[in-house]
C-alpha cells in the first residue's frame, strides 16, 4: 500500500474529503508563519545592525541590545545541520568584528568540509563521554573488555588532564581550541606531580608517565573518531624516553627471603595469640595461598578465579607425580592473554590442607567442584561461593610483609612486595633451576622472548658455574681442582 491509498483509507475512517483536509494543512500553514514573524520580530529587538560577511547569506554579524558593552556577534546558520551556531567577537569595532567573523567563517567552513561536527565541546564534556563509552565495555573477562580495576585507573589518568588544562587557564576552553603546544609539556606536568600514595616512590616512573599519555591520547583520538575535533587540532602530545632496561618492574624477595617468610608465616603469624578461631583459618588459608601462588607462577586473578574443577591429576605422571603434582587448567577467560592453558605444580598436599580448615567451625565447608579454591572468607560469601578479590589479598600480604619485617625476618631496603612478586620468584628460580625457557613460558602464559629479555640478566649472577662451566680455570680435572682448594686452605 502506497503514502495515497493509506491516507485515503484514513480519511475515510475519520470522515474527512480531501477539500477538509487541504484547509486543515493551510490552517496549519498560517499559523506556523505568523509564530516565525513573531520570532523574527522578538528577534530584531535584541540583535541590531546586521551586517553579512563576505556576501553571503549564512554569516553576518550583529550587536545585542541585552549586553551592555555591545559587543559584535557572529552568527552562521549551518544547513547541512540546519542549526545556527553563534559567538561573541568581544569587541565593539565593526572593522575588527568583520575581520574576526571572516577568519572564523573560513575556520568554521574548513571544520565541516572535513567532516567535524558544528557543536563543539570543552575537555570535561570530552572526559564525561569518554568515561561512559568505556564504561560500555566492562568486563570480568580478560581481554573482551576492560575490567573495573583498569576502568577506574583510566578515569584517574584522563583526570589529569581535566587538571593541566585548567591549571593552564583552558579549563572551558572548547578542544578544538585548545593551543596544540599545551600536550608538549603534560608528560611533564604527570612527572612533576607527587604521588599521594607512595611516599617511597614520590615520582612517577617515565613509563607510568606514558601510559597517562597514551590514555589521554586515546581519547582525544575517539573523539576524532566522532568528528569533535579534526587531526589537525589534536594536542601534540610528546613522550619522555625509557631507557632499553627491561628488568622486571616489581621488586622481588630472594629465594633466601622467601622461605625465611614463609616459616614466619607458619609458626608466627598462623599461631599468634588472641587471635579468634575464624582468623586463625584465614590466616591458614593465606599461608597455603602464599606457597602456591610461588610454585604455581600464576597471575593473580588466574588464582584467585580457580575452582577445583580446575585441578586434576596427570594420568601420565609416575605414582610419585600423581602423589604430589597437579594439573591446572586455566580457562580463556582468566588469562590475560585470552588464551586457555594448562600448568602444573606440586601442590597437591596444599590443597588437601586447605579443604581441612574450610571443614572446620566456623564455614564448615565441604568444597564442590564448582566452588572457588579461595572464596571470600566471610560466612555469607564462602556459602554464596564469591571469590576473593585482589584487595583483600593485597591486604593480607601487606600484613605479612610489615610483620614479618618488625620481627626481623628481613629487610625491605625500600622493595614493595605486592602480589606479583610471586610470579616474578617463580620464573626467576624455575631458570636457576635449570628449567628450559619454552617451558616456563607456556607453563606461565607468556612467550620465551619476553623472559630471555626479562630474567636472563637477573640469573646471570646466580648461574656463574654454569656459564663458566669448562672454561679458564673451570676447564681443570677435578682432580687438581681438589688439590688446588686443599692447599688454599
Amino acid at each position: 500500500m502506497d503514502n495515497t491509498e493509506a491516507l485515503s483509507m484514513m480519511l475515510k475512517g475519520m470522515d474527512f474529503d480531501a477539500e477538509d483536509l487541504i484547509r486543515v494543512v493551510s490552517a496549519l500553514g498560517e499559523i506556523k508563519k505568523k509564530k516565525d514573524e513573531k520570532k523574527e520580530e522578538e528577534g530584531n529587538k535584541f540583535s541590531v545592525d546586521k551586517t553579512f560577511i563576505l556576501g553571503k547569506d549564512d554569516c553576518w554579524i550583529y550587536r545585542d541590545n541585552r549586553t551592555k558593552a555591545k559587543w559584535w556577534y557572529i552568527k552562521i546558520y549551518e544547513s547541512r545541520f540546519r542549526k545556527t551556531w553563534s559567538k561573541s567577537l568581544k569587541t565593539t569595532n565593526k572593522t575588527v568584528a568583520i575581520a574576526l567573523a571572516e577568519e572564523m567563517y573560513a575556520d568554521r567552513r574548513g571544520r565541516l568540509s572535513v567532516g567535524a561536527r558544528p557543536v563543539s565541546i570543552t575537555s570535561r564534556e570530552l572526559v564525561k563521554m569518554y568515561e561512559n563509552e568505556r564504561r560500555k565495555e566492562i568486563t570480568d573477562l580478560q581481554q573482551m573488555g576492560i575490567t573495573p580495576t583498569s576502568f577506574d585507573r583510566l578515569c584517574g589518568q584522563i583526570q589529569h588532564w581535566i587538571n593541566y588544562t585548567k591549571m593552564c587557564g583552558h579549563y572551558n576552553t572548547k578542544i578544538e581550541n585548545i593551543p596544540r603546544e599545551l600536550g608538549v609539556q603534560f608528560a611533564h606536568y604527570i612527572q612533576n606531580l607527587k604521588k599521594t600514595n607512595d611516599f617511597k616512590k614520590p615520582r612517577r616512573s617515565n613509563q607510568t608517565t606514558n601510559h597517562i599519555v597514551c590514555a589521554v591520547k586515546k581519547m582525544y583520538r575517539f573523539a576524532n573518531d566522532l568528528n569533535y575535533i579534526t587531526k589537525s587540532e589534536i594536542p601534540n602530545f610528546k613522550y619522555l624516553k625509557v631507557g632499553r632496561e627491561t628488568a622486571p618492574k616489581r621488586d622481588i624477595l630472594t629465594k633466601e627471603e622467601k622461605e625465611k617468610i614463609t616459616r614466619w608465616i607458619q609458626y608466627k603469624y598462623c599461631n599468634e595469640k588472641g587471635i579468634t578461631k575464624k582468623e586463625q583459618i584465614k590466616r591458614r588459608i593465606f599461608q597455603q595461598y602464599w606457597t602456591m601462588s610461588h610454585l604455581m607462577g600464576t597471575r593473580p586473578i588466574e588464582i584467585i578465579k580457580m575452582k577445583w574443577c580446575d585441578i586434576s591429576i596427570n594420568q601420565k605422571d609416575d605414582e610419585f607425580g600423581k602423589k604430589f603434582n597437579r594439573v591446572i587448567h586455566i580457562p580463556s577467560e582468566n588469562s590475560k592473554t585470552g588464551k586457555s592453558r594448562d600448568i602444573v605444580a606440586p601442590i597437591a598436599d596444599n590443597l588437601k590442607i586447605i579443604k581441612k580448615w574450610y571443614k572446620q567451625k566456623p564455614f564448615e565447608l565441604d568444597p564442590q567442584p564448582h566452588h572457588y579454591v579461595f572464596p571470600r572468607l566471610t560466612l555469607t560469601d564462602i556459602k554464596n561461593n564469591i571469590p576473593t578479590t585482589r584487595v583483600a589479598l593485597e591486604k593480607r600480604l601487606k600484613a605479612v610483609m610489615k610483620g614479618s619485617e618488625e620481627d626481623g625476618v628481613w629487610d625491605s631496603q625500600g622493595r614493595r612486595i605486592q602480589l606479583y612478586q610471586s610470579r616474578h620468584w617463580h620464573i626467576t628460580d624455575a631458570i636457576m633451576r635449570d628449567v628450559p625457557i619454552y617451558d616456563i613460558a607456556l607453563n606461565c602464559g607468556t612467550s620465551d622472548t619476553y623472559i630471555n629479555q626479562t630474567y636472563s640478566h637477573v640469573t646471570t649472577k646466580m648461574r656463574s658455574s654454569v656459564i663458566t662451566k669448562n672454561q679458564g680455570a673451570h676447564s681443570m680435572k677435578e682432580e687438581t681442582k681438589k688439590k688446588i682448594l686443599e692447599a688454599s686452605r
